[in-house]
């Protein structure tokens, strides 16, 4: 992410008229400034009548005159010692404080030398060197994920703001972020995903008063409502919410609403927000600026936007942070590639829709019903009481769609105003009941399928209803809702079929036939077996929960497209740090029910996969494999494997089964995904598997099947290790000899596949490593000694 230090601030180049990605609501342009360093944190100051905005950027800081926002000046650049994409800003009296994670410690800037030169100073208080966040609060200075404290929050009194003292710290945990208002500290505990309440009257003595896991368990920053009854909190991880708390009883805080941005369909990064005068102010990464009507926080509503990004979706980039505190409203925006924007923003109490929805039968609440504002983001999925809130920008009149699988949709029209609430509550008729009866039949016999597994979709409410078939591959059930429907079904032995079926009290005797076959998109469970030593990610059926990592997902968001589920196989699904659901210290293997490929006559495996090897910093480097063995009843036979690799896309492969054995009416397939050593990041993925008895070439083949040795690192110095490989062999042995042919080091391996230390004590020079199986050598490795 760095870039060259050739930039040059274009401030003569900023245009008058910009294009933003999306068109803005209630937000308008005044000027961009474009930068080829990132611009990541700013903050607010004013001197004499006039505002400025103090700039933090990759190779410094920019101090900005604002005294006409359309054209700013920059009053003065101040060149960072060691450059670095982390620096943000805070403002306490005529003294500005940068924080960056260079190494050059916190750097000073007295402002009351505008609008001439300031002078400043980077220095080291209390050894502190590097700081991710800074933060002012009365006459404080708090200082987040520093080098000291273990990270925490470290806290330095600004009696004398030129030179800070350090007062107090909480060590507990590493704090990313937090907003802090009187003497409470809103912490954010991003690795651990928990917002933390911290009572900080005595700073050498803090007090957690309590804390919540946020969604994504990913928690950026925090900032409290007007009230200061309502905390609002960012999770950094691609399409997070902002997330409100009730935080009144410490000891009891919970969720009051969730927003996520129109912009992406909920994709992007919320990074950091703020609040002014209940509207949330928010640097919403590649969604640019947002703006949110959070007086009613239980119902959240989106009422402007500047899109300063080309790009849309999830990723670590555009607004990094914004300051939206000037006496003028205007708002000042830094995203990380587009350069630094002023914005004149409008801001514009929503429209609120509330009510209750019931069973119009009986009175009682409704459940999870939907309530849609037509033509409009406008949404909501009722309460467990029936309850819903939403609302729009834009006063007007509009239709509102109630609706619930099993209920008669209603469809009302409303009259909606800024900043009123309007009270609707509504009673829905439940759906026609039918007695529906289903058979499962195979399509070359004509004769039942026991157990057959059954899915009826309903299209419009995308509800599934799912059944097993009985011994006579019948699903009967006599209180069925009337609706149209995709009906799947799918047993391990046949090909998995859908139909529509339009049921009603006229058609509700069906049939569906299935031919023949091996088909698993995993939309039943039919029965796969996970078992293995991993300590953490073992094999997952479901609905895949992507985990984002830098600007991709090490483990996928969705399954394959074009299949009949939103299921796969997955290894951890959990969501969140991709570091606490990944494969570790072991191997996960799922391994299928038996297959009869007796009567087949060239059978082939195609399958869909993910996998991603990666290292903790993203890069490349020593990483394990995901491999697919096949087993007859008489041998077993690996047939495909992958590693080193970084892929984060579904790949289909394939395998031609006979290549590697004879085929019988006792099949299995294994895959198996291992991480052995060190630590990295290890996720796969497998889909949409089938085989298909046909003649032709696979377009995707995978490696060579063939025995390897790999020493790392290599050149070394200290500890090494060899990464083998004896395919089908179980038993071999890994000698170490020298270039004279001596044998130095014998290393007996029991498994096929592993990581073996190499010995230390070996002097600088050149060595041969063998691979030996059954008295044959497989393959050499040079190993270089430094």
């Amino acid at each position: 992410m760095k870039k060259t230090f050739t930039w040059i601030l274009s401030l003569f180049l900023f245009t008058s008229a910009v294009w933003a990605q999306t068109a803005p609501k209630n937000i308008s342009f005044l000027a961009n400034i474009p930068y080829s360093s990132y611009t990541s944190d700013v903050t607010g100051y004013v001197s004499a009548g006039v505002e400025y905005a103090i700039i933090g950027h990759d190779f410094g800081t920019t101090i900005l005159n604002l005294a006409n926002p359309s054209t700013p000046v920059v009053a003065q650049e101040i060149p960072a010692i060691t450059p670095s994409e982390w620096h943000e800003v805070d403002v306490y009296q005529n003294f500005a404080y940068i924080g960056s994670e260079a190494g050059d410690g916190l750097r000073i800037i007295d402002l009351s030398g505008l609008p001439g030169t300031c002078v400043y100073k980077d220095t080291l208080i209390a050894g502190m060197s590097s700081q991710h966040t800074v933060m002012v609060s009365g006459d404080r200075l708090y200082v987040y994920g520093a080098n000291i404290d273990n990270g925490g929050a470290s806290v330095f009194s600004l009696a004398d703001p030129w030179n800070p003292i350090k007062i107090g710290e909480y060590t507990a945990t590493y704090v990313h972020d937090a907003y802090v208002r009187g003497d409470t500290c809103y912490m954010g505990d991003i690795y651990n995903g928990y917002m933390t309440m911290v009572d900080m009257r005595n700073p050498t003595a803090p007090v957690t008063l309590g804390s919540v896991l946020t969604p994504s368990a990913f928690t950026h920053n925090s900032w409290l409502n007007d009230a200061g009854n309502i905390c609002f909190t960012t999770d950094e991880v691609n399409a997070a919410f902002v997330t409100a708390y009730d935080v009144s009883n410490p000891n009891n805080i919970f969720e009051v609403g969730r927003y996520r941005s129109s912009l992406s369909n909920g994709q992007a990064i919320p990074h950091n927000v703020k609040v002014l005068n209940d509207f949330l102010v928010m640097a919403y990464y590649k969604d640019g600026v947002n703006i949110v009507d959070a007086a009613r926080p239980h119902n959240m509503i989106e009422v402007g936007y500047y899109d300063t990004h080309p790009d849309s979706g999830g990723g670590f980039d555009g607004i990094w942070g914004l300051e939206c505190y000037l006496p003028s409203g205007t708002i000042v925006a830094c995203d990380m590639s587009q350069g630094v924007w002023i914005l004149d923003p409008t801001y514009v109490r929503a429209c609120y829709l509330e009510g209750e929805v019931t069973d119009v039968t009986n009175g009682n609440p409704i459940p999870g019903a939907n309530v849609t504002i037509l033509s409009s983001a406008g949404q909501d999925l009722a309460d467990a009481n029936g309850d819903y809130a939403t609302g729009v920008a834009d006063a007007g009149i509009y239709n509102v769609r109630y609706s619930k699988y099993g209920y008669r949709d209603s469809i009302i029209t409303v009259t909606l105003a800024n900043g009123v609430l309007e009270i609707q509550n509504i009673a829905l008729t439940p759906n026609a009941r039918v007695n529906m009866q289903v058979q499962v039949l195979d399509a070359s016999t004509g004769q039942p399928i026991p157990n057959a597994g059954v899915i009826f979709y309903e299209i419009t409410n995308q509800v599934k209803v799912s059944y097993v078939a009985d011994a006579n591959g019948m699903v009967i059930d006599n209180n069925f809702m009337a609706s149209n429907y995709d009906l799947i079904a799918g047993h391990w032995g046949n090909v998995t079929s859908s139909i529509p079926a339009n049921v009603s009290a006229t058609n509700n005797n069906l049939i569906i036939s299935l031919n023949k076959g091996y088909y698993d998109d995993f939309a039943f469970d039919f029965d796969w077996t996970v078992t293995g030593n991993a300590t953490d990610g073992m094999w997952e059926r479901g609905e895949p929960i992507g985990t984002p990592f830098y600007t991709i997902f090490a483990n996928p968001e969705e399954d394959v497209v074009g299949d009949f589920s939103d299921e796969c196989y997955v290894t951890g699904n959990a969501g969140g740090d991709p570091f606490d659901d990944d494969v570790d210290n072991g191997r996960t293997i799922m391994t299928s029910p038996m297959m009869d490929l007796s009567g087949y006559t060239n059978p082939w495996l195609i399958f869909d996969y993910w996998f991603l090897t990666v290292t903790g910093n993203g890069g490349t480097g020593f990483k394990d494999s995901l491999k697919i063995t096949i087993n007859n009843g008489i041998e077993t036979k690996r047939v495909w494997y992958k590693r080193d690799l970084q892929q984060p896309v579904w790949v289909t492969d394939t395998v031609q089964i006979a290549s590697f054995l004879p085929f019988t009416n006792t099949m299995q397939i294994s895959i198996s995904c291992g991480d052995i050593l060190f630590d990295q990041i290890i996720e796969a993925g497998i889909d949409r598997l089938r085989i298909e008895d046909q003649t032709f070439v696979a377009t995707t083949p995978g490696e060579a099947l063939l025995p390897s040795l790999l020493g790392y690192p290599n050149p070394s110095q200290g500890k090494s290790y060899l990464r083998y490989d004896l395919l089908d062999a179980t038993t071999g042995t890994i000698r170490i000899m020298g270039i004279d042919g001596r044998e130095l080091q014998r290393i007996e391996l029991a498994q096929s596949m592993g990581i073996v230390s190499l010995e230390t004590a070996l002097p600088a020079g050149l060595y041969f490593a063998v691979l030996e199986s059954n008295g044959q050598r497989l393959c050499t490795e040079k190993i270089i000694r430094n």
